[in-house]
């Protein structure tokens, strides 16, 4: 199976089970910052405390391309359901990595999963600083959470 997916910043080729996604041509600086902020997000362990996190398995140097797991795309009808079910996180307190908008959320395995969540990237200064200070570093959630 083969499909391409478009987003602002970045392109998704699914093959198979696999989701490989790449910066888009005019847009390199941005797409690759995107793939390296998830390969962060990853690495350093948020799916600890925010389990809708789709998992990265792979990120190239530079952010030229990240690997995640291939899922199945909400519809329409299916975000919105999701959105109003109590499957949806609420997240306190939030850490502004994702929007909860067709595209970005999917099935993986039957479970719920955000496929993009380097939102933070496209934030301006004074956008990030009206994250919750709980939540702006994982140092951060591991000292709220009682984990560090």
């Amino acid at each position: 199976m083969f499909r391409l997916r478009r987003g602002s910043q970045r392109r998704t080729i699914v093959f198979g089970c696999v989701a490989i996604k790449v910066p888009r041509m005019g847009r390199w600086r941005a797409g690759s910052r995107a793939n390296r902020e998830e390969a962060r997000i990853w690495r350093e362990g948020w799916q600890q405390f925010y389990p809708e996190l789709c998992p990265v398995l792979a990120c190239l140097p530079f952010g030229t391309a990240l690997v995640m797991p291939a899922v199945r795309i909400m519809s329409r009808d299916e975000l919105a359901a999701f959105m109003k079910s109590d499957a949806h996180p609420e997240n306190s307190p939030d850490p502004e990595l994702y929007e909860d908008k067709l595209g970005e959320w999917g099935y993986l395995r039957g479970r719920p999963v955000v496929v993009d969540y380097a939102m933070r990237v496209h934030m301006t200064e004074e956008d990030l600083g009206l994250i919750d200070p709980n939540a702006r570093t994982i140092d951060d959630l591991r000292r709220y959470f009682g984990r560090g």
